[in-house]
Formats: structure tokens, sequence, C-alpha cells
């Protein structure tokens, strides 16, 4: 199970790198803040340069979840990018009608949150669905690569061979 978890948080971090990236492209509001000051302004901190450390930390967090959660199935690529796409949708709701709102000092699912939120709702979506296809994708590849070879040729061991 640590195996899953870990390529879970592997693939977490590439994707919180990637989502990391998206959104600082992103303007927010009418001020054309990036997303990154937005972040940084959720966590209180006093500098935009701690909000490019959030979105990667968030990515290491729920992609660990992510593969937790998958434990030791075996998803193809395509299987696992779809999974990895729904979770990221999944996330982004979460984020937008709790996780956000909770941080700004804003009751969830009330209608000062949605208006609080209603900015962000956009990029966060795109860098959500994005950050779910790459976790899915690189979980599976880590599973791949980490899954042991069951099926592989072993040596013959009745043979014998000469010293």
């Amino acid at each position: 199970m640590h195996k899953t978890i870990a390529a879970g948080a592997a693939g977490g971090a590439i994707g919180g790198v990637v989502f990391d990236v998206l959104m600082r492209l992103f303007p927010v509001g009418t001020e054309h803040r990036s997303m990154v000051a937005f972040a940084a302004d959720l966590v209180r901190a006093g500098s935009p340069l701690a909000g490019w450390l959030v979105y990667p930390v968030y990515g290491i967090a729920i992609g660990a979840l992510f593969g937790w959660l998958l434990g030791h199935g075996a998803l193809d690529k395509v299987r696992a990018a779809m999974w990895g796409g729904l979770y990221g949708v999944g996330w982004w709701i979460a984020a937008e009608l709790v996780l956000i709102p909770v941080l700004l000092a804003v009751w969830p699912l009330s209608a000062s949150a949605v208006d609080r939120v209603r900015d962000v709702a956009l990029p966060l979506l795109v860098g959500h669905v994005v950050y779910g296809v790459i976790l899915g994708i690189a979980w599976s590849r880590f599973m791949e690569v980490r899954r042991p070879y069951r099926w592989a040729a072993r040596p013959d061991t009745k043979t014998r061979r000469a010293a």
C-alpha cells in the first residue's frame, strides 16, 4: 500500500508543478492578479513567492490520497488519466465550495462564498482537470515501474550447468 501512496505523491508532485505553472498564467478578476498571488493570500503569506509552494504541496497531498484510494488496482494509462481527471473535478468542487471559503473566513456553501470564488472558478477548473489527468498518467507510470514482474521468464531451475 505504501507504494501506491508514494506513486500518488510522486504523480501529485509532477501534477502540482504543472498546476503551479498553469496558475501563474491565469489572471484573477478585474485586478489581473495571478492565481499564485491569490494562493499566497489564502494561506496568509506575506509574499507571493509563498504562493508558488502552495500548489506543489497541495498536489503532493491530494496525489498521495489518490494513490491510497486506488490501492493496487491495475489501470492502464487511459483509464488512470480518466479517473485522475474525474478526481481533479471532485477536488475542484471541494476547493470551490469548502476549502477556499474556509480559508477566506466565509461560511462554506453560502451565497457570499460563491461570490468570493466566482473569479477563480474557471482557472481552477482547468488547473484541476489538467492536474488530475497528469496525476493519473504519472501514477499509472510509477505503478508500472514498481509492479513486480509476475509473468517474467524465470530461469529454468531444473537444469544444471557445468561448473
